[in-house]
């Protein structure tokens, strides 16, 4: 992103990784009268604008776009599979590049030099305005994404379909080379689910088809028998916590690792299930701990962009939705490092809250006798952008203003809010 005119605005800056894609998908095509770019550059502001509808984005926003569309248009264009096929070359593209460009947030755990990591759950949402009802009742919508741990970057994989789809349904239906993403030959993928992601057979056929492993928590009903007690590094400080590592086997003899890990802070205990035979225990539960920061993603869709319901009734329509969002949160990933590193912008005030917050898990640890792991006390990175910086955004791509001019603004409101 090498956007370094003195007059560059906002909106060049932060839409600049994703200029030009549109026409280099294999399914772009001409349309004189609401280009691709154009469809595009729409679906993203309306993501961040956060209005209530699509008639209601027209009407607010239709005047700032390049090329406003009629609203019978717009709405043709949100069902259109060629547009959609746009999208997802576009989102492939971005997600490359964003994974190239983002720094490594587990680069500091050598042995996870041979694995890709994602935290995947299910986000849902209020059915659209026209969605049919069930039984007098319309349902929720639901999509399934995946986080990139190292990067932070956003994937949806599936819509759910029929009235309220299992998340194990879903994951069958990705089938294991779906789930693997595109991960090179000779690298590991490794699934971080929760509890509704459990099931045993499948997770065996994902290792042997396309080494593709699972992560997750024990079910209340789950029985194992214990088989033995692996050996672990209590020296290691990343371990700390960790109760238990051994092998357990199912009723139907599959064979799982079962870690006993205790929070330190709370005082909790959980249980770990896997099917990983190598990772040491304490990186394990450490990556689970940070499965939640799919979960602060999905917040910040929510309630920071508003997005809390379905744009349109059709499968594709909301399959444009999700990669509407899915580049918007990739874009802002890139444009806020983009601000770091060319305007030194940090947000000193949430650093600090996180800092003071580390620093007081630690002594109540220490006055426990259970010192925090070293993964914990370095995981010190945002997981989501805040409100202060999507309303700077918004403020700054409604009145097409200057990087420099506006980027003065973010670092007061930083410094002082």
């Amino acid at each position: 992103m090498n956007v370094t005119t003195a007059n560059t605005t906002v909106n060049a800056a932060f839409f600049q990784p994703i200029a030009g894609l549109a026409s280099r998908s294999s399914h772009a095509r001409t349309c004189p009268d609401f280009s691709d770019d154009d469809y595009l550059q729409c679906g993203l502001l309306r993501v961040l604008e956060s209005s209530t509808s699509g008639r209601a984005f027209l009407q607010e926003h239709g005047a700032r776009l390049n090329n406003s569309p009629s609203q019978g248009n717009y709405f043709a264009t949100l069902h259109s599979h060629r547009r959609g096929a746009v999208l997802a070359d576009v989102n492939q593209a971005l997600r490359i590049m964003a994974n190239q460009a983002l720094p490594d947030r587990l680069s500091g755990i050598s042995e996870l030099a041979a694995y890709e990591v994602f935290a995947m759950d299910g986000h849902w949402h209020k059915a659209a305005s026209h969605d049919p009802r069930h039984h007098g009742v319309k349902m929720a919508v639901g999509h399934f994404y995946t986080l990139n741990l190292r990067t932070h970057t956003l994937r949806q994989l599936a819509v759910g379909e029929g009235a309220h789809e299992h998340d194990v349904s879903v994951l069958k239906r990705l089938t294991p080379r779906g789930l693997r993403q595109e991960v090179p030959k000779g690298r590991r993928t490794l699934m971080i689910y929760d509890r509704a992601g459990i099931d045993f057979d499948y997770w065996k056929r994902c290792r042997h088809e396309c080494a593709v492993y699972f992560l997750s928590r024990t079910k209340s009903n789950t029985v194992l028998s214990w088989e033995e007690r692996r050996m672990w590094d209590v020296s290691d400080p990343r371990n700390r916590g960790v109760q238990e590592d051994m092998r357990v086997k199912t009723r139907d003899g599959h064979s799982l690792r079962l870690i006993g890990y205790i929070d330190p802070v709370a005082g909790k205990a959980y249980e770990f299930l896997t099917n990983e035979p190598d990772l040491p225990p304490g990186v394990l539960a450490e990556l689970y701990r940070r499965r939640w920061d799919v979960e602060k993603v999905f917040d910040e869709l929510k309630n920071k962009l508003g997005e809390k319901k379905a744009w349109a009734t059709s499968l594709a329509a909301k399959q444009a939705q999700a990669h509407f969002l899915t580049i918007t949160h990739n874009l802002l990933l890139l444009y806020e490092q983009a601000l770091a590193v060319r305007h030194e912008v940090q947000n000193q005030a949430e650093d600090q809250r996180r800092s003071e917050r580390m620093k007081e898990h630690q002594q109540i640890a220490r006055k426990k006798g259970q010192p925090l792991s070293t993964l914990l006390s370095r995981a010190l990175s945002a997981t989501q952008r805040s409100v202060k910086f999507i309303r700077w955004l918004r403020e700054a791509l409604r009145y097409q203003l200057a990087e420099t001019t506006a980027v003065l603004r973010l670092k007061h409101l930083y410094a002082t809010l």
